[in-house]
């Protein structure tokens, strides 16, 4: 959450050690839908790139798309609902180290436009250093952040709990990116309201109205209107000019990041400079992949949603511990795939990260029997393993 080296050298790791594990099997593992789903999504964004508009610039980005390995790995590593506490308690932990990292550089970054004549004042400062990245990071740890908040109310321990959540909400406010802050809202307000929690969704409604009163807050939200009443706004154009006219030149696709900024204003020049995305994983994905690779991207979707969604459904009536972390685990993918409508977060590296662990959690625990846990590696799979 904090560092994509360190996540990726890790994740490497557990990958080698997975398929030692499978070689002393002698078994492959079963592999649940989503993993088939997102590997004919990228079979056919690689085909689109070798034989797209730009393969040149697109085939040597094509390795990013190796690091969707996390999604097996993930299905086959969660093989118990402790296991997958633990992975949300580490996304939340390093959301966090991240949040924090935010309130102390954030505000030295402003003060350093300002010397360098970027900026005229501090507050304009603060909006400019603000990350996408971030922002969405620290949305994902605030649902989870905000879920092991009800979990540890149960035990009366609160305390960490509640620091915690509040530097993820401090680092969270002052990365001023308005699509994280809706989303995680949003999703707050579901949880609460999943948990009966009113006097918490009183104390968030008087947060927030203290938040809104703040000026630099204000400009970013009056900010958010022009995006969608302003015609010739960046990704209204966008999303109703450049994304229709490639999607009609290119049926089937132009190629993974084979956008490029001279096309867009080949079409539209209002689009602002050195933008070459499309600010929405749905725009993204059809321009990139063509309408067959769109539909297996909307497939592959509500697949990983359906596998969420049936471990939430099987955990209604369950402990509160475990039904609350399959909320957390529906609702924290349901808030990526939302901020996914208005920011390519499919192409972000650390996002991808997250929403492999997220699926292929998903999809172990939705094989999780409630009687019983999946095998853990290494064991005899003769019978069911006892789960408490």
């Amino acid at each position: 959450m904090f560092s994509l080296p360190v996540g990726r050298m890790l994740l490497a790791a557990a990958l080698v050690l997975t398929v030692i594990e499978t070689y002393q099997k002698r078994r492959w593992p079963e592999m649940p839908l989503v993993v088939w789903m997102a590997g004919l999504f990228l079979a056919v964004l690689w085909v689109t790139t070798l034989f797209g508009v730009n393969p040149e610039l697109g085939v040597p980005k094509l390795r990013k798309l190796v690091w969707f390995v996390a999604i097996p790995v993930t299905a086959v590593q969660i093989t118990t609902r402790q296991r997958l506490q633990s992975l949300l308690r580490a996304i939340a932990a390093g959301a966090t180290v991240q949040a924090a990292s935010n309130l102390i550089f954030r505000p030295i970054s402003a003060f350093r436009k300002i010397e360098i004549g970027r900026v005229n004042d501090f507050v304009t400062g603060l909006i400019d250093s603000g990350s996408m990245t971030d922002g969405q990071r620290l949305m994902v740890g605030v649902i989870i952040g905000l879920g092991f908040l009800l979990i540890a109310r149960a035990t009366g321990r609160t305390g960490a709990a509640w620091a915690l959540l509040g530097v993820q909400v401090a680092g969270l406010v002052i990365n001023f990116k308005r699509g994280s802050w809706f989303c995680a809202l949003v999703i707050a307000v579901v949880l609460l309201a999943l948990n009966k929690r009113w006097r918490y969704l009183a104390g968030m409604a008087i947060f927030v109205g203290i938040c809104l009163a703040l000026p630099p807050v204000q400009q970013r939200v009056k900010g958010l209107a022009r995006e969608f009443t302003n015609p010739d706004s960046s990704r209204r154009v966008m999303w109703t000019k450049i994304a229709p006219a490639l999607i009609k030149q290119h049926p089937w696709g132009i190629g993974y990041r084979s956008l490029t900024n001279a096309m867009m204003k080949q079409i539209s020049p209002a689009v602002e400079r050195g933008r070459d995305h499309l600010h929405s994983n749905l725009a993204q994905v059809l321009v990139e992949a063509g309408w067959l690779g769109f539909a297996l991207y909307l497939a592959w979707m509500a697949v990983s949603i359906k596998d969420a969604g049936t471990y939430a459904r099987r955990s209604r009536n369950r402990p509160p511990a475990e039904r609350i972390t399959a909320q957390v685990l529906l609702l924290a993918l349901l808030g990526l795939m939302g901020n996914g409508l208005v920011e390519y977060n499919l192409g972000d590296a650390e996002i991808v990260l997250i929403y492999c662990f997220l699926m292929g959690a998903a999809a172990a625990m939705a094989r999780l029997r409630e009687e019983s846990a999946l095998p853990q590696p290494g064991t005899n799979t003769a019978g069911p393993v006892s789960q408490s």
